[in-house]
């Protein structure tokens, strides 16, 4: 059967390579918030960042081929806390920030580091203050006294982030670092991103098996036609170049690599 070569490079090992460059102490390991858990099958991870200012941790994320969290709903925010102790005012950054000059109220003022709508909030009652202008970055306190989000300012240290990969760049419906944490795609520079990715090349070297069963037979060919003209849908593999849409060119792919993987 024709698979990846597995090489021997885990998320963490990753992570904790991207951390050392910047003084910042070993991290937990990583969890996925699953799809059958009610997530949305991105992974997280609290790094401890030893007091790194807003603008450092997310330089730190981004090298670990995540961001900074962001959060959509109550039940990420609450999935994110309880990565990370709780102890009264030891809080996390997460990946909020304030347009510099626009009034701190306003919703359009907020922006997550994904490009996300900010369409959820967490703050303390007592937040955002906004008591000098560079309060625009938002730390999300745990423990009993202030819980919730609070704004700080840009020159404000925080003990620890976390981290969120949801990249998927070969459209396969799998977020990557799910992936090469189980070996299915290498990552021989142990940057979280998918060497295949970053080398344009195909992420799968048998597209025609969309089952994964190792052989390019009739099972595949009837999950081209009964997807025939969607996205995919139950079998993502289905549109095997990744244009949108299950048509000819995917049939062909199939028909074309007939027979075993090997």
């Amino acid at each position: 059967m024709h698979r990846m070569k597995v090489m021997a490079f885990a998320g963490t090992a990753a992570g904790l390579t991207a951390l050392s460059g910047v003084g910042v102490a070993s991290a937990q390991d990583a969890v996925q918030w699953r799809v059958e858990d009610g997530g949305n099958g991105h992974w997280y991870q609290a790094i401890p960042t030893l007091g790194l200012r807003w603008p450092e941790a997310r330089d730190v994320c981004v090298g670990m081929g995540g961001y900074l969290v962001t959060m959509s709903s109550a039940a990420e925010d609450a999935f994110a806390r309880a990565l990370t102790p709780d102890v009264t005012d030891t809080g996390f950054w997460i990946g909020a920030s304030r347009q510099s000059g626009v009034t701190c109220s306003a919703t359009a003022a907020w922006r997550w580091v994904d490009g996300s709508l900010w369409n959820y909030t967490g703050w303390n009652e007592t937040q955002p203050q906004c008591w000098e202008q560079g309060q625009i970055y938002v730390v999300v306190v745990r423990g009993s006294y202030t819980p919730g989000w609070h704004d700080f300012d840009d020159t404000t240290s925080i003990p620890r982030a976390v981290i969120e990969w949801s990249a998927d760049c070969n459209s396969d419906g799998i977020v990557d670092y799910g992936q090469i944490r189980a070996g299915e795609l290498v990552d021989a520079n142990a940057n979280n991103i998918p060497d295949c990715c970053e080398e344009s090349t195909s992420c799968t070297p048998c597209p025609g098996d969309i089952d994964e069963s190792g052989t390019v037979n009739g099972v595949d060919l009837a999950a081209i036609l009964t997807v025939w003209g969607s996205d995919g849908g139950k079998y993502p593999r289905a549109d095997t170049n990744n244009d949108g849409e299950v048509n000819g060119a995917d049939l062909a792919t199939v028909l074309g690599t007939w027979g075993s993987c090997e």
